[in-house]
């Protein structure tokens, strides 16, 4: 699926109450990789970690344990977490995400599991 970061973002953050930072570029020098952190509004609690490496378009999601290496076994999209603990989280290839419908349930899923 192609999508911009900026597109991902809004994606994501559609319908929910949303703050996005980058709580992980130190000002005056910037990583190669810029992460975009979407957190709930409220609480602060990260849902969601948006970035490009290497010219691939990334999000990291918080994800049931139990089914992290059934996800990842079979949907060749879904990566074990990249930067947070991968008993919790997944990294999606969005490049290889089928639909926008599936998208949007694995966000619902961690934004549900964030809150």
């Amino acid at each position: 699926m192609e999508m911009t970061k900026e597109a991902l973002i809004a994606f994501s953050s559609a319908g929910k109450k949303v703050s996005v930072d980058e709580p992980f570029n130190a000002p005056g020098r910037r990583n190669r990789i810029v992460f975009d952190a979407l957190r709930h509004a409220a609480s602060k609690k990260i849902f969601g970690l948006a970035y490009e490496k290497k010219g691939s378009l990334y999000l990291d999601l918080k994800c049931d344990p139990g089914r992290i290496d059934e996800l990842v076994n079979t949907m060749p999209y879904i990566l074990p977490g990249q930067h947070f603990t991968k008993q919790h989280w997944i990294t999606l290839d969005i490049s290889q995400v089928p639909s926008r419908e599936t998208l949007g349930k694995l966000v619902e899923a961690s934004y549900q599991l964030t809150d």
